[in-house]
């Protein structure tokens, strides 16, 4: 959810989707990848970094992707029943400002609707 205040500033609420977050990430991998490769022998040595990490956590996210995958329906019903909370992150001008937690879909709706008045000028001017 995006919205702008009175004043023009950005703000912006996600909603963590899944039970946990992520472990494996990646764009570690890329994070490593040279950013000009020519014909010559030297970039492939410049590539061998990046080739090396995204060879080893390939396996590793896709395993945790499959483990998602296989648990996001057993998340989405202990969510709903309050077992697991949701979990919201406030951020402003692409900034963090607070994290928050929900038990339960109605308190999830409560808790989008306090945050988004808190984040205008009418509902106290900001988080």
């Amino acid at each position: 959810m995006r919205w702008k205040d009175e004043s023009g500033t950005k703000w912006r609420l996600r909603q963590q989707r899944l039970a946990w977050p992520r472990w494996v990430k990646p764009e570690v991998a890329f994070e490593h990848a040279p950013s000009g490769l020519g014909d010559d022998p030297i970039s492939a040595i410049i590539a061998l970094p990046f080739l090396l990490v995204f060879v080893v956590m390939l396996p590793f996210w896709l395993a945790e992707l499959l483990l998602r995958l296989l648990l996001a329906p057993f998340a989405a019903v202990l969510r709903l029943a309050g077992a697991i909370p949701y979990r919201l992150k406030l951020y402003k001008k692409g900034r963090l400002t607070g994290s928050y937690s929900a038990d339960g879909h109605g308190e999830l709706v409560r808790l989008r609707h306090e945050l988004r008045r808190m984040g205008s000028p009418a509902g106290g001017g900001g988080h």
